[in-house]
C-alpha cells in the first residue's frame, strides 16, 4: 500500500544516489561511466527508499535520520551488486569466464570492490546527509500524512 512516508522517501534517496552518483563521475573521470549510472543509482536509491526508509521511518526526528542511514547501506550494496551483476554478465557474454561455477564469486567479489570504490570523502559525505535528510523527512511525513 503506498503511504506519503513511502513516497517521500523513495523520491529522497532516489534524488540521495543521483546526486552521490554524479559526485562519483565527477571525481573519476578516468573511468568510463555513461549517464545510466547515474539513473540507475537513482533506481536503486528509489527502491531503497519504498522498502526499507519507507517502511520504517522511526519514532522521532534522531530515529528518522538513523533509519536513513540503514536505508543508504541498502543502497550502496544493492548498487554494488546491480552493477557487479552486469559486469559479470557482460564477461560472461564476451567469452572472458570461462567457468560458469566460479561467477556466483566473481558476483561477489566485484560487488565488494564497487562499494569500496564509491566510497570516497566527497561520495560519503554527500550519502550521509542525503540518508539523514531523506530518514527526517520521511519521519515527517509519516506524522503528517496518514
Amino acid at each position: 500500500m503506498p503511504t506519503a512516508a513511502k513516497l517521500v522517501a523513495a523520491l529522497a534517496l532516489a534524488l540521495t544516489g543521483a546526486i552521490a552518483a554524479m559526485i562519483f563521475v565527477q571525481g573519476n573521470s578516468e573511468i568510463p561511466i555513461g549517464i545510466r549510472f547515474v539513473g540507475t543509482n537513482a533506481l536503486v536509491g528509489f527502491f531503497a527508499g519504498w522498502y526499507s526508509l519507507g517502511k520504517n521511518p522511526g519514532n522521532s526526528i534522531f530515529d528518522g535520520a538513523m533509519s536513513g542511514i540503514r536505508s543508504l547501506v541498502f543502497l550502496l550494496i544493492g548498487s554494488g551488486m546491480v552493477f557487479a551483476f552486469y559486469h559479470v554478465s557482460r564477461n560472461l557474454q564476451q567469452f572472458k569466464s570461462q567457468d560458469v561455477t566460479s561467477l556466483p564469486l566473481a558476483w561477489i567479489e566485484n560487488s565488494f570492490e564497487n562499494v569500496v570504490l564509491a566510497m570516497s570523502k566527497d561520495v560519503a559525505i554527500a550519502l550521509v546527509i542525503g540518508g539523514m535528510l531523506a530518514g527526517i523527512a520521511s519521519y515527517v511525513a509519516s506524522r503528517r500524512w496518514v
